[in-house]
């Protein structure tokens, strides 16, 4: 069935619209219309907006304990500290890689091609685990972080 979001007027395809609910074509255009901005710029701290800020935060540590992991290693006594932090990497990207699909699932946002993006990004997170590269894990849930927020940019209709 054909819809368009109500935030920022896209129209796209859903399965089975709920009625009396807002649709919206992706998770950046719901928290963009869950964070209203008056005309002055100025718009209030909600939870939409603390859950948002929260999980840049999370996501920001994981490619910090990533720089970390990659400045210890270059100390001759460093490997093992190195692999620790290479460890919190991971364990912070999964946490942020669970937030985001919990969060695209819970506005709506799950169009086929979310769910692709969604799986591509699991894959190379898998990959860069096998591999030992936290480096690529931080660029999966960059990728996963940015269509996640595509929305916020696009205008209110």
């Amino acid at each position: 069935m054909k819809v368009t979001c109500d935030h920022c007027g896209l129209p796209f395809s859903v399965a089975r619209p709920t009625p009396g609910r807002a649709v919206y074509c992706c998770s950046g255009c719901a928290l963009a219309a869950r964070v209203p901005v008056d005309a002055q710029g100025q718009f209030p701290v909600n939870a939409a907006l603390v859950t948002a800020l929260g999980l840049g935060f999370v996501f920001f540590n994981q490619g910090l304990f990533w720089l970390l992991a990659v400045l210890v290693a270059r100390r001759p006594d460093g490997l093992a500290n190195a692999g620790r932090l290479e460890a919190v990497s991971f364990a912070v990207g999964a946490v942020v890689w669970v937030a985001l699909v919990v969060c695209q699932a819970r506005v709506g946002a799950r169009r086929p091609v979310d769910w692709a993006v969604v799986a591509v990004s699991a894959a190379v997170i898998a990959w860069a685990w096998g591999g030992s590269t936290p480096g690529l894990a931080v660029a999966a849930n960059a990728l996963l972080v940015l269509w996640a927020l595509r929305g916020v940019r696009r205008r209110r209709v």
